[in-house]
């Protein structure tokens, strides 16, 4: 990549990530309007003063813009120049491409001489011959070619602007063979108010043709003039000229020193290794001093030197080294331009380095996000020379644009605010949200540059047209005389230059006195309007201003502000205007350096709250432009000297001899509660004392935070003569929190006391973990020593008890039944023709105290066995519910699976308590007594129907005893399985659960079940309190609703046997019993021996057997709830 390429190979780059910029004059703004808190008359001298300062004084308003012809490259490259010997000053545009006028001549480039006050611009012809011509044998041949040599493509001016050089990098000569054409490149020396001109071609050499020597050294890619000066052996130097040829020696570069006026004293430097190829030597150049001893040096760039760190050397006038500066960063193009000056004012000259394609990883000035990763936002190192001449200090300006090539051209153009410290110009061509380029002007100082840029200039804020605007920058010179140099910008993209005049600088300085300085609110001497006295004092402000070329009179806006600090709230008033809290002062005239002052007496308001802070006076002012015409230039105010000049007005406190005050708070704070029971007794009450040890506190607070769900019911004083104020609650910005903040004393004074209570509820609290935190807090605007500071906080913690358990209750609605084994049918049409309807209802009851917030509960129903998927209870509809559960089945095929027709039943009790409790819902001016009659209705049904089953026990007991009971639950059947969830559970609320199903007599018949018991199941759980808790154990309750069933004659087969199948049995009998008679005679079983008349029978008779399946038993768990004696049961079948 090279300079004339470099614009080109950017509109390939990747697309611009936006950045967003916040503008300095509104970063300033907004500082000062937080400040002052808005106050109207205040923001409005803010915005103007923004607006003078922003810009600070590269003016604008008086801009000059030069045009060239279209597609010239106009503005490529600028100069300037101001004869030191008669005066006359201009500015130097170069234009390669522009029409040279010399005759065969296409594009060869142009500089034009452009006026300082108008847009008119001349050519100067440096050469006006057209190709050169020389014999080949007998024939006139071309022997170079200046067209598209990108003539003006360099243009530099001496200091003293005697001089002036400007060059052709792309010229190409052709040799004497005329068989090669090689860009050499070529120069021309203006001299004698461009009066006389001189060639300077020092690579144009028969014997040193080919890329591997000079034929491709493109001398005067850069160059710089030296002035005549005396070096430090008082010999007289000649002035010098210094070009770069970057390409010579497998572009290795060279540089090449040319003294004016002698063609016999030309040096170079020579080629180096091979490693050295492709680096550039003499990119750049810019001459200084760098060992001080007041001779001309030579800082060239050699911007893919150092293994592409880039890297620049400073050679002395001989052409020797004196030392290197390496780069930072691999392909960051450090060393692509370079500046000198003195940019800290120590006598001694630093370097600028421009490093363009430079990517931001961290940029101090900025947030490290907006710069960290983006590509070529281009960087200028500003390195300082010490006193034994090394350059290792150094100061990094970063751009902020991707893609911005921030530094690809760099100007020292001297002092510019009139501080004494040069300052730095930055060109960056691509910058801005619409890339057409910015200028930035950096300020020297003491320890070096200021890292904050003082003004930019958009290209936008020129002319929209304007692209790759700072892509060659200069400055340096007065053109105006107003002895501050002026900067000069090139547009090349189209065809344009840009000349900023530089305004002058004010320096404005006064104060502000008060007599007297303390006021004693009790003391009234001042009379408002005849009416009321008041307490006052005197204010006593003056100004004076003084500058560099800045008019002998000026004249100021001045704004008096009172307290500004509290705005609207402020302390004091004009005594004359009364009400007012802002005097303006439009158009003061002020004589350069003469003082002008003014007095007013304000007055001190008596309800003032704030009695410790003082009354801040407060003087704001700037420069009004009248009577300046539009294009005159007008001057401005410092930006590094505050515009605003300030006293102070003391209200007299009982502090003492220094009249500050240092009080001691001491808080202590108690609960009159332990602890908090959820969902009982919630509220409680903190009792807080604060007492002042030392001497008074002013404006006294206490705060505490609560987190939101905490209702706060009030205070209560409980010393009367203090009184005390509670503000509402104000939540704060994380939402978890509140505070109150309480007045307690303005002041409290010393040795005082105050104690109050506040009241709080946990009624409405939904999270809690581990307790409630009340941070507490006790302060005064005059602040308290450190060590006193450990009794002003107190964290308080509640802890919180939780206590939750319910119970679950089952019954059935026909807790037996007695079925016939004639009852057996095959044709099923209706629902009743399976059997009889068999209802189990639960009902689940939060006991609280403590609200559950959510609960699981899962319903078992025997609906098939599961070897045969035969029906047992038969569902004829899903589960009906009351209150706030919702369930849902998993077997949605378990629901009259056999498409039987349902037919309404008639209502019972039960079903009562549903029909009643919907009509509820419907009527909300139900009383709550009918609700009670309902439950007695239930209780009294499940009364009658446990006293029928006790009744039908004793009926059956001695069946019961001969038959074994057989248990049908779901550890032997296939069941049906409600999910079901509660939310929201407050205490004393139920839920009732009631699921309908018909018996399936055929099943029972088969499989010949004389006496069973067939039982569902609810378990139920509380899945999540409305609190956390770390602690509690979540409850876990089940019930069993069981409905006993038996035939009513169980002597009785209900179904006929054969009459073969009876032969065949009584044939298999007697046959079996002959053979069992045979075997037992065989082996003498007939023939057993007696015993012994009156011995007793020891053997023990045999136990009964027992059959069927065995009993569950309950037991107590810690928790106080009932499981399954197995500890498998606990868990969810």
């Amino acid at each position: 990549l090279d300079r004339q390429t470099a614009s080109s190979s950017s509109s390939y780059s990747k697309s611009v990530i936006k950045i967003i910029r916040v503008h300095q004059s509104v970063q300033r703004m907004a500082t000062i309007l937080l400040y002052w808190n808005w106050q109207p008359m205040t923001c409005l001298l803010v915005i103007l003063l923004a607006t003078l300062t922003d810009g600070f004084n590269l003016d604008l308003r008086t801009k000059l813009i030069h045009r060239g012809d279209r597609k010239s490259m106009f503005g490529y490259d600028v100069a300037m120049f101001k004869n030191s010997a008669n005066g006359q000053a201009g500015l130097l545009i170069g234009a390669p491409k522009a029409e040279s006028g010399q005759p065969g001549v296409r594009r060869g480039g142009a500089v034009f001489r452009c006026e300082t006050k108008d847009q008119r611009c001349t050519k100067i012809f440096f050469d006006t011959a057209g190709h050169a011509r020389a014999l080949n044998g007998s024939v006139l041949l071309q022997i170079d070619s200046k067209s598209d040599q990108w003539f003006g493509a360099t243009v530099v001016s001496s200091k003293k602007g005697d001089s002036v050089l400007a060059c052709a990098p792309r010229y190409t000569y052709f040799y004497s063979t005329f068989d090669r054409k090689e860009p050499v490149g070529t120069c021309y020396l203006a001299q004698d108010n461009f009066s006389s001109f001189r060639e300077y071609a020092p690579c144009r050499i028969e014997t040193r043709w080919g890329y591997h020597r000079l034929g491709s050294c493109m001398a005067g890619f850069s160059a710089a003039i030296s002035d005549l000066y005396k070096n430090y052996l008082q010999f007289q130097q000649e002035n010098k000229l210094y070009i770069g040829a970057p390409g010579a020696w497998y572009w290795q570069g060279s540089l090449v020193m040319q003294e004016i006026g002698r063609d016999d004293m030309v040096k170079r430097t020579s080629e180096g290794p091979a490693y050295l190829d492709d680096t550039y030597m003499g990119y750049s150049m810019a001459v200084g001093d760098f060992k001080g001893n007041s001779d001309n040096h030579v800082a060239v760039g050699v911007p893919k030197g150092n293994f592409l760190t880039g890297m620049v050397v400073l050679f002395d006038s001989n052409l020797k080294v004196l030392q290197n500066i390496t780069g930072h960063q691999v392909g960051s193009y450090f060393g692509a331009a370079l500046a000198v000056g003195d940019f800290n004012d120590d006598g001694l000259d630093d370097i600028a380095i421009g490093a363009p394609l430079f990517i931001g990883m961290e940029n101090k000035q900025l947030d490290k996000s907006q710069t960290e990763g983006k590509y070529e936002v281009g960087a200028v190192y500003v390195y300082f020379q010490d006193r034994q001449h090394h350059f290792v200090k150094y100061t990094t300006l970063v751009g902020l644009k991707e893609w911005s090539r921030f530094g690809h051209d760099v100007a020292a153009v001297g002092d510019l605010n009139g501080d004494s410290f040069d300052d730095i110009v930055i060109g960056a061509p691509y910058d801005g949200e619409d890339r057409k380029g910015a200028v930035y002007v950096y300020h020297g100082m003491k320890d070096g540059i200021k890292e904050k840029f003082s003004q930019v200039i958009y290209a936008r804020d020129i002319d929209p047209s304007l692209r790759t605007f700072g892509w060659s920058v200069t400055g340096g010179v007065d053109i105006d005389n107003n002895d501050y140099p002026d900067v000069l910008v090139g547009a090349y993209s189209s065809d344009r230059s840009v000349l900023f005049r530089t305004r002058p600088v004010v320096s404005v300085s006064g104060f502000v006195k008060v007599n007297p300085d303390t006021v004693n609110l009790e003391n009234k001497l001042c009379r408002l309007f005849r009416t009321e006295n008041v307490t006052c004092t005197q204010i006593h402000f003056c100004l004076t201003y003084d500058g560099k070329t800045v008019p002998d009179e000026l004249y100021f806006r001045i704004i008096v502000s009172l307290d500004p600090k509290k705005g609207i709230s402020s302390r004091a008033r004009f005594l004359e205007s009364h009400s007012v809290t802002q005097l303006t002062l439009d158009s003061v005239p002020i004589r350069k350096g003469e003082r002008w002052c003014e007095r007013r007496y304000v007055y001190v308001l008596d309800d003032i709250r704030d009695k410790l802070s003082p009354i801040t006076v407060q003087v704001n002012y700037s420069i009004v432009d009248e009577g300046y015409m539009e294009r005159q230039l007008r001057p401005v105010m410092d930006a590094y000297i505050p515009s605003m000049i300030s006293g102070e007005i003391n209200i007299q406190k009982d502090c003492g001899k220094d009249n500050i005050c240092i009080p001691d708070l001491q808080m202590t704070a108690k609960l009159n509660r332990e602890s908090i029971l959820i969902g009982a007794d919630d509220r409680f009450n903190v009792s807080v004392v604060i007492h002042n040890a030392l001497e008074d506190a002013f404006e006294a607070q206490f705060f505490i935070v609560a987190p939101v769900g905490l209702d706060y019911e009030g205070f209560t004083r409980q010393m009367p003569s203090r009184p005390i104020t509670c503000s509402q609650p104000k939540e704060l910005n994380n939402g978890k929190n509140y505070v109150i903040a309480c007045d307690v004393g303005n002041p409290l004074p010393k040795s005082s006391t105050v104690r109050f209570s506040m009241q709080f509820s946990t009624e409405n609290l939904d999270l809690v973990m581990g307790g409630i935190s009340l941070n507490l807090t006790t302060n005064s605007t005059n602040n308290e020593t450190e060590r006193t500071l450990v009794d002003n906080e107190v964290l308080l913690v509640i802890p919180m008890e939780v206590k939750a358990d319910f119970i679950v209750t089952g019954v059935s609605r026909n807790e037996s039944y007695h079925y016939d084994f004639n009852d057996r049918r095959d044709d099923f049409v209706f629902d009743s023709d399976a059997g009889p309807v068999v209802s189990h209802v639960y009902e689940i009851r939060n006991l609280g105290p403590s609200t559950l917030s959510e609960m699981s509960v899962d319903v078992y129903w025997p609906s098939y066995f599961v070897d045969n998927a035969k029906p047992l209870l038969y569902l004829i509809d899903d589960i009906e519910t009351e209150g706030k559960i919702t369930c849902e089945l998993l077997q949605k095929g378990h629901i009259n699976s056999e498409g039987l027709i349902i037919v309404p039943r008639p209502e019972d009790a039960i079903e009562r308590v549903f029909r009643v409790k919907r009509q509820e819902k419907a009527n909300s001016r139900q009383r709550y007594e009918e609700k009670s009659d309902v439950l007695k209705a239930l209780r009294n049904a499940m009364a009658l129907m446990k006293q029928s089953l006790g009744d039908f026990g004793n009926a059956f007991g001695q069946m019961r005893n001969v038959l074994q009971r057989v248990r049908l639950n779901c550890m032997e059947m296939a069941c049906s399985q409600w999910q079901c969830k509660i939310k929201d559970f407050k205490k004393d609320e139920r839920v009732l659960l009631k699921v309908d199903s018909r018996l399936w007599l055929n099943t029972l018949i088969d499989e010949v079940f004389y006496d069973a018991m067939i039982s569902s199941l609810v378990i139920a759980e509380v899945t999540k309190l409305p609190y956390r808790h770390p602690t509690i154990e979540l409850p876990l309750r089940y019930a069993v609703a069981s409905t006993i069933v038996n035939p009513k004659d169980p002597t009785r087969v209900s179904r006929g046997v054969p009459t073969w199948l009876i032969f065949v049995a009584i044939l298999a009998g007697l046959t079996s019993l002959i053979l069992l008679i045979m075997l037992l005679w065989k082996f003498g079983f007939f023939k057993r021996k007696r015993p012994p008349r009156g011995q007793a029978l020891l053997s023990k008779p045999p136990e009964p057997e027992y059959y069927g399946y065995s009993s569950y038993s309950s037991a107590q768990t810690p928790g106080g709830y009932t499981t399954y004696g197995n500890p498998q049961y606990r868990q969810k079948l």
